[in-house]
């Protein structure tokens, strides 16, 4: 158990206990806001002491994906509790559909090959982008102006944002690989193209 291992470990009990605190009363809003950035925080420092002092594991390259997952779960959901709109719940759907079913490929790949699918560039982005709109969300209803968001078109417009880097970087998994044997999502393959530095899939 590395300090980054704890550390991860810690993040998935503040983010639980984020959660629970929101299902126990919206009262605690305020208090589940502050745990779930400091989660988020953690999640960038705790990445960061691995790679400073060479401690990455095979325990964290699966553990640190988990942890992620489970504080966007909870970020999202509870976000939809309280913005009751469709297609708010949808994009929310989507979200924790796209977290479990990468989470569970990785569990068959590693059953099966003994391999670790350790995070892409691109996945590690997505986070970053869930976070910040997530958590962004959560200060803006429970902290200040505490409120329910009046601008919809602005929320819809991020968590359409959202969503789609995190549909583009669960496709980068699921798509055949390109000719030079790497895996792409359909982003990085349209950049490629127009640039025309890639290659045509295989």
């Amino acid at each position: 158990m590395t300090v980054p291992n704890a550390l991860t470990v810690l993040r998935i009990i503040i983010a639980l206990s984020a959660g629970a605190l929101l299902m126990r009363s919206r009262q605690n809003g305020m208090l589940a806001a502050v745990l779930v950035v400091a989660a988020s925080l953690l999640d960038f420092f705790d990445g960061w002491y691995a790679r400073r002092y060479r401690q990455t594991t095979r325990l964290g390259v699966h553990l640190d994906p988990f942890a992620d997952k489970v504080l966007i779960s909870v970020i999202f959901i509870s976000l939809a509790r309280e913005i009751a709109s469709p297609w708010f719940s949808l994009f929310v759907g989507i979200i924790v559909l796209r977290e479990a079913s990468i989470t569970i490929y990785r569990m068959i790949l590693h059953r099966r090959s003994g391999s670790l699918l350790a995070a892409s560039m691109l996945g590690k982005a997505k986070t970053v982008i869930q976070c910040v709109v997530g958590c962004g969300l959560m200060f803006y209803i429970y902290v200040y102006p505490g409120r329910i968001p009046g601008n919809t078109a602005a929320v819809f417009a991020l968590m359409a944002f959202a969503v789609f880097v995190t549909i583009d970087s669960g496709l980068r998994y699921l798509l055949p690989r390109c000719q030079d044997g790497k895996k792409r999502s359909v982003t990085e393959r349209l950049l490629l193209y127009l640039f025309g530095f890639g290659a045509r899939e295989a």
